[in-house]
């Protein structure tokens, strides 16, 4: 949950959107800081596919 309080505080405090109020803040922390962490796995799960790809078929 660390993690995910993390990426929440600094998506917060990044883009400066309303903080949530202390009884939403664990949901804040799920919605937001899940989205974010899967889109980050989603990114570095492409950049190692294509890494893989270009090292197999070499042009």
């Amino acid at each position: 949950m660390k993690l995910l309080a993390w990426l929440t505080e600094a998506f917060i405090t990044v883009f400066g959107i309303t903080r949530p109020r202390p009884e939403e803040q664990r949901v804040a922390q799920v919605a937001i800081g899940g989205f974010l962490l899967a889109f980050l796995f989603a990114i570095a799960s492409l950049v190692t596919y294509f890494a893989v790809e270009l090292r197999a078929h070499p042009h």
